[in-house]
């Protein structure tokens, strides 16, 4: 009985692990080996049930079963242990090959083709796969009772007679098992050799296709002949034989009446054309854009406002600048400590903008006088949001370049943003405010 229980927790358990593996091939896809999970789940079970048998023939009391039984008995036992040993080596042998293939990434594509085609076909053998284990499993707890029952014949008890129905079964599907990856396993090899010898460019596969070629018969052909000739050291030898095939009666389609010289000769000419107009296009798009564009802000919380405002700024300028406020200014200008440090603040900015410089002071009047350094005949444009219009320094900003004032993003700000996730940070507390300036 013990015995009995042990099988049926075992086959429980190998149950709850393929959930367990589905779900994490789901969870996980990138951490998890499909090939060498399914192998060991297999081939361990494979183990585990030989093994099994191997130990109910070794408990077994053969006294008790007459010739026939006893012959029944052992056929079915080793033949199920044969053709799970055999399906053991022919599931190594694959699992090494797959992992072969998929290491050094040999006929990923036709691999890939060859699975969505045979979906439903490896869905069924998969179930058919599965169906084997229960029938086994099951077979083998059933006999573990009726050899547990000293007193009777283990194949006469009725735990006996389920046991053995299951483990008949399991040979029936173990054969058909063993039998379908044998087949694929010749396909697979006549196809792979049909494959290279249709690759092949040897005389006489040449000649192959072209005999095969000749069996069909077309008004448009004619038959011809040609001398094949012989390559060696680089010298060539014609041979005196000579072969059949057939070619096309005329240099033109005469039922669609095209010249395909002449065709050809449109269509090179047509390229031509395209390739000069557009050409002549791209000469004439002409970059309006100011060479650099200029702006100076917070950016604390860094959200899709500021991406989309920067974002903007390169629509109008070849090379975006911004200038971000020092944790310290904003809080004086604020009356609010910033959420994020100074330096958080420019490296978010960083990964949209070509330069970032940092305002250390409430009036930026000073750092634009310093930071903008035009060229000759170069062009500058100075971008706020349209909620600030009275910004500081403006007068000293109109005097370098214009001033150009963009739509405020509406649904999205820093003060939004603040009071729902950051609550928690008091608008007066220096004590953050030395921690990340």
């Amino acid at each position: 009985m013990m015995a009995f229980l042990c099988v049926v927790f075992h086959d429980f358990l190998d149950h709850l692990d393929g959930i367990v593996a589905k779900v994490q091939k789901l969870t996980y896809p990138s951490h998890d080996d499909p090939i060498l999970g399914g192998f060991l789940d297999a081939f361990c079970d494979k183990i585990v049930n030989v093994l099994s048998i191997w130990t109910i023939l070794l408990a077994t009391n053969f006294e008790l079963m007459s010739q026939n039984q006893t012959f029944v008995y052992l056929a079915v036992c080793y033949g199920v242990i044969g053709y799970e040993t055999i399906l053991g080596i022919v599931r190594v042998q694959d699992y090494f090959l797959a992992k072969f293939k998929k290491e050094f990434k040999i006929d990923a594509k036709k691999n890939k083709e060859s699975l969505e085609s045979n979906s439903k076909s490896i869905t069924a053998a998969s179930m058919e796969g599965k169906l084997k284990e229960k029938l086994e499993s099951t077979g083998i707890a059933f006999l573990c009772l009726a050899v547990s029952k000293n007193s009777s014949s283990p194949i006469s008890s009725l735990s006996g007679l389920v046991g053995m129905v299951c483990l008949i079964l399991t040979l029936r599907m173990a054969h058909k098992s063993l039998a379908c990856k044998l087949k694929a396993r010749t396909e697979l090899k006549n196809k792979s050799w049909k494959m290279s010898k249709k690759n092949s460019t040897s005389a006489e596969n040449l000649l192959e296709m072209i005999n095969d070629s000749n069996q069909t018969v077309h008004p448009d052909f004619e038959n011809a002949e040609m001398k094949m000739v012989d390559i060696t050291n680089n010298n060539i030898t014609e041979q005196s034989t000579m072969y059949h095939y057939q070619k096309r009666k005329h240099l033109y389609l005469e039922d669609q009446d095209i010249n395909l010289k002449a065709e050809l000769e449109k269509c090179q000419k047509k390229t031509t054309e395209e390739k000069v107009v557009k050409q002549q296009s791209n000469a004439k798009k002409v970059d309006n854009r100011v060479d650099k564009v200029y702006t100076i802000g917070c950016f604390d919380l860094f959200h899709f406002g500021h991406v989309q405002l920067i974002n903007r700024m390169r629509e109008l300028g070849k090379k975006v600048i911004v200038g971000v406020h020092d944790s310290r200014s904003i809080y004086k200008l604020k009356k609010r400590v910033p959420v994020d440090s100074t330096e958080k603040r420019m490296m978010n900015v960083k990964t949209v903008a070509d330069e970032v410089f940092c305002i250390a002071g409430c009036d930026p009047s000073n750092f634009m006088s310093c930071i903008v350094n035009l060229g000759k005949n170069e062009t500058a444009l100075y971008v706020r949001g349209d909620d600030m219009p009275d910004f500081p320094s403006r007068e000293v900003v109109e005097s370098l370049m214009p001033i150009k004032l963009l739509p405020y993003t509406e649904g999205v700000s820093t003060t939004k943003l603040r009071k729902e996730n950051y609550s928690h940070i008091a608008p007066d507390d220096e004590e953050y405010l030395d921690k990340i300036n």
